[in-house]
This record gives C-alpha cells, structure tokens and sequence, in this order.
C-alpha cells in the first residue's frame, strides 16, 4: 500500500456536483493498493494514519499529536494512480490492484479506520468514481509512505528460504561436487593405467614377434 498523508484544515470530496465525504482540521489520506498487498497488513497500516504525529500540542511544539489524541477527522479516498510507471511519457498503472478487488481491499482500510476510531470522524470518497477533491493543505504537510515496502517482503521470504536451503541443499551439493571430482580423477588414473598396459603388451607383442623372426632365420641358414 502507499499512502499520500495530508495535514489539511478542511478538505471535500465531490462526484457529480453532490458533496459524498467532507472533513474539518485532520488528515487528507490517499491511498493507492498493490496486487502483492494483503489483508494482514491493514491493522498496522490504519494504526500508523491514526498515530502520526503531524500537529502541534497545545503549547506550540511541533511533531507532538495526532489525529487521533487530537480527536480530528480522517478523510480517506483511493488513488490507484500513486501505483504507476511512466512510459515515455504516458502513464502505466498495472502495478495497482484491478478495480473490484482493490474496492474491497479499501473497504476494509475504511471499515478498520471506523472501528479503532470514532466512525463518524472517518470519511471517505467514492470509489471508482470520477472525484473533485477541494482541501486546504495546512503547512503544507505531506508525508509519503509505502506499506510494506517490496524490500521487506523480500528480504523476509529470502531469510525464510536461506534457513531452509542452507543446510539442506549447500552442504550437499559440495560434497556431490567433491565426489564428481574424485570419480573424474579415478577414470582419468583408469585410462592412463589401460594406456600404460597397452604400450607395454604391443612391446611384449614385438619382442615376441622379434623373436620368432630371428630363429626362423636361424633355421634357414642351418637348411
């Protein structure tokens, strides 16, 4: 998921003319789902939009409350447009989740938001829906954020799969390596041993022949 986090002191979403979510001083959050995102990482992700700690306290520091020890309001609306790659110079959005499983995805970010929070403090835009957003930005202040990032899924998945393979499949395949390499010595000893023995029978072999040569020379001159 990533999300756009806005501190605003109004801000309106329209379809048609007709007003379908409005807030007061919060947060204007957009937010963009990946086909790779699950259902587990909503809890902490609504958490964190709710504890960001983007406002004043009341003595003036900054970075010290949030939307939800402030008791402020949530606006919430879909952007698969923040799941993009530029080609040249057109758009690609095919890295955003498709349109009904993305709805339901949201659903549940919006449905998660109103049960830890007040559920009338929660609005949301409309999904799917051509949307005129009017908001005062309040800083401005804008925080972009992406959960999880790929790097983490992978670096996770990679140490999950190294403490399986390690062990199992390294180890063996040296010791297979260090056999090949045995067996390959032994059939090289091998020829050179079968090529040494044949050398020395075509020696014998001639000896022999010499031999038979010289006594029936022999016995041509006793004739």
């Amino acid at each position: 998921m990533k999300f756009v986090i806005q501190r605003v002191t109004r801000g309106c979403v329209k379809v048609e003319g007709n007003i379908v979510g409005q807030i007061g001083k919060g947060l204007m959050v957009l937010i963009g789902i990946n086909p790779k995102d699950s259902e587990e990482y909503i809890d902490h992700a609504v958490d964190k939009i709710l504890n960001i700690r983007l406002f004043d306290d009341e003595k003036g520091a900054r970075w010290k409350e949030s939307v939800k020890s402030l008791g402020l309001e949530i606006l919430l609306v879909s952007q698969f447009t923040l799941y993009h790659i530029l080609k040249g110079n057109k758009p690609d959005f095919h890295f955003a989740m498709e349109g009904d499983k993305a709805k339901e995805f949201f659903d549940k970010i919006v449905a998660k938001a109103r049960e830890k929070y007040d559920e009338k403090k929660v609005q949301t835009g409309q999904f799917g829906a051509y949307m005129f957003i009017d908001m005062e930005c309040d800083g401005p202040v804008t925080i972009e954020w992406e959960y999880p990032t790929e790097n983490v899924i992978e670096s996770v998945n990679q140490r999950g799969k190294n403490k399986t393979n390690d062990n199992k499949k390294n180890e063996p395949k040296k010791d297979n390596k260090k056999g090949e390499n045995k067996n390959k010595e032994k059939k090289q000893n091998n020829k050179k041993e079968k090529g040494k023995n044949e050398k020395e029978d075509k020696k014998e072999d001639k000896k022999e022949e010499d031999k038979k040569e010289e006594n029936k020379n022999e016995e041509d001159k006793k004739e």
